[in-house]
Formats: C-alpha cells, structure tokens, sequence
C-alpha cells in the first residue's frame, strides 16, 4: 500500500475510545458447570504448544488433590459450541485427558480485544507463555487496538522506536497498550522480540518447546550455513552452552573461510575430505577433551543423516 494513502487511511479511520485492560472487565462473571463439548478452543490463544508431560501433570495433580480451578469463557454465536475458551486451556486439556465430561467455568461476556488482553494477562502471570506466543500475542494485540494489517504495525513500531514521525492515534494507542502490559517495554518489544519471528525454523521451533533461551537462538541465527548453524543449535541445547560460549563458537564459525561446494570440483572436494580425515585421525589430543570430542560426534551425526537423506 502507498505510504500517503495508508497514512491517510489511517487518520480518517474510526477510532475507539481508548481504555487499560481494567476497562475491558466483564461487569458481570456467572460461575457455572458447563459440558467439555460445550466449550471451543480460541484463535486468539497466545498459547500454541502444550508440553504433553506437563499436562499429564497437571492431570495427576488434579486427580491427587481433586481441585482443578475452573477456567474462563465466553458465550460465542455462529460456531459449532456455544462457548468459546478464554483462559485455562491446560486446564481444559487436562480436563479432557481425565476424561471428565463436566468442569467449573466463569462465563464473561467478552470482545476478542478483551479475550486475547486477558489470555496475555494470564498467561503472563503464570509465565506460562514462551517468548514466540508472546511476541505474536502482542503483535495481534496492536493489530485490533489500532484495526491494521500486521505489517503496516510492524513498521509503524520501527519508525516509533527510531524516533520518527508515526500518526498521533498510533503512538498513543501503542503506548497505551504497553502501559497495560506492564512486564514489557516497547522498546524492548521491538529491538529484541520481532526478530524472534523471523529466525530459522529450527531454532523457532527449540524456543518453543522451551529448549533454548530466544537471546540464545538469536546468537545462534546469526550463522548462514545452515550446517554448522544445526550443529551449534544442537550443541547448545545438549550442553545448556551459556551464552558467552555460544558467542565464542558463532566468532568463530563466521571467522573460518566459507567455501563454495557448488564450484568446488568434485575430486578437489573428495581429496579435501580424505585429507581431513587423515588429519583429524592423527590428532590424537582432540579426542581426549570432551568438549571437541562432542563436536566431532555432532558433525559425524549431520554426516550420517546427509548419507541416509
């Protein structure tokens, strides 16, 4: 879209009153005992992975001490259920693998602006979401706050961040949004977080499960080659690397001399495996340190794999 007709767009747009997170409050919570198969899942849950272990848990704790808390939701029209979920999905998950047909609900009648805040609220408090479901809730929070597309708010915050000139609207709605946040600035928000949405998919998917710090994986994006990237990705998680070893490794990859394969003639490429070989066979020191003995074995490991593909 043309920078002049969004910016226009945007200013003769409709706005909302604006409001915190408080103002969002159902004025009235009903408690009630609804059927599982009443209840659907929402789109706008932050959260996207659901450790299995962990809801097992969950589960058995519930089973143990009988005092699963009851979970949010909202009356929903047009779907297949009449109620949609609002917060406690591994609640309701581990409702489901118990085999329960009934659980405890407080319905509130709520907007999908008020439904996602409060999930982020939630979610947050129990430091249940990890970095990347974070980062995409706040970006969809933006989106319904200010009613743009993910990229013109992405580029918006950019602009906001490097001082420039954004619409009034925009900045103070961003601002407000953050404001109800409270745990995180805009600033690091938008220096730090949005790139985690654009990492390789590997490291994306490690964060995710939990398995890697995102300043980590951010460290570790940094390499090109995707070889030696996987290997490190693999390294740090196996090892728990600290981040100063992980920097140490990724200088030291970007400093080595990147061939490449495609216009290396096949036997000059043989030879040169044949001779690492008969070098890395003499040196016997490098087997006795841990440390690069489990380097050899990582990159054996992407050897064998490239062999079966």
């Amino acid at each position: 879209m043309n920078t002049r007709v969004y910016l226009r767009n945007f200013l003769l747009m409709p706005r909302k009153n604006k409001a915190t997170l408080a103002d969002f409050e159902s004025p009235e919570i009903v408690e009630n005992t609804l059927y599982l198969d009443q209840i659907g899942l929402s789109d706008l849950n932050p959260r996207r992975y659901f450790d299995p272990v962990k809801i097992q848990e969950l589960a058995d704790s519930f089973q143990e001490h009988e005092m699963l808390t009851s979970i949010t939701v909202r009356p929903v029209k047009g779907k297949d259920y009449p109620y949609e979920l609002v917060a406690g999905e591994r609640r309701y998950r581990a409702a489901k693998l118990l085999g329960l047909s009934t659980i405890e609900v407080k319905v509130r009648d709520l907007s999908d602006r008020a439904s996602l805040a409060i999930a982020i609220e939630e979610n947050s408090n129990r430091e249940d979401l990890n970095p990347i479901e974070e980062t995409s809730a706040i970006l969809k929070l933006i989106c319904l706050d200010t009613q743009l597309e993910k990229d013109d708010v992405t580029s918006l915050l950019y602009k906001m961040v490097k001082g420039r000139d954004v619409p009034t609207d925009f900045q103070e709605q961003v601002e407000l949004t953050f404001a109800s946040l409270k745990n995180l600035s805009l600033s690091t928000f938008v220096k730090d977080r949005l790139r985690i949405l654009k990492l390789p998919e590997a490291i994306l998917s490690a964060i995710e499960r939990g398995s890697l710090d995102y300043t980590k994986g951010i460290l570790i994006a940094r390499i090109k080659d995707e070889t030696f990237r996987d290997s490190l990705l693999q390294e740090a998680i196996e090892q728990n690397l600290s981040h100063a070893e992980i920097k140490v490794q990724v200088s030291e990859i970007q400093g080595k001399k990147q061939y490449d394969l495609k216009d290396l003639p096949t036997d000059e490429l043989v030879s040169n495996v044949k001779q690492t070989y008969s070098k890395l066979s003499r040196k016997k020191e490098l087997w006795h340190n841990p440390k690069n003995r489990r380097k050899i074995e990582l990159l054996l490991k992407n050897l064998n794999q490239l062999l079966e593909a």
